[in-house]
């Protein structure tokens, strides 16, 4: 198959490569096409939320009960955690 691009988006596939980050233009292209899959799926999997609805959730989260995250705070988790395994 053999596909043209435009000037901008050959100009990006060359950007890519010259970085150093892909090998070829092939690579480049084979990466972009997986992301643009793995985004469709994500959009499938997560639809956009209407301005309403995204409202209601942020309102949800701002009134639960959870407090604030403390940096610091995932440590004492895991090593509470790593103490209580131990002790069984």
């Amino acid at each position: 198959m053999t596909v043209k691009l435009s000037d901008k988006a050959e100009a990006y596939v060359q950007e890519l490569m010259r970085d150093g980050c892909h090998g070829n233009a092939e690579q480049v292209v084979n990466l972009l096409i997986l992301k643009q899959r793995a985004d469709d799926r994500h959009e499938d999997a997560f639809p956009p939320l209407a301005p309403e609805q995204l409202e209601a959730e942020l309102l949800k989260g701002v009134r639960s009960p959870h407090r604030p995250w403390v940096p610091g705070e995932f440590r004492k988790l895991a090593e509470r955690l790593i103490a209580e395994q131990a002790g069984q």
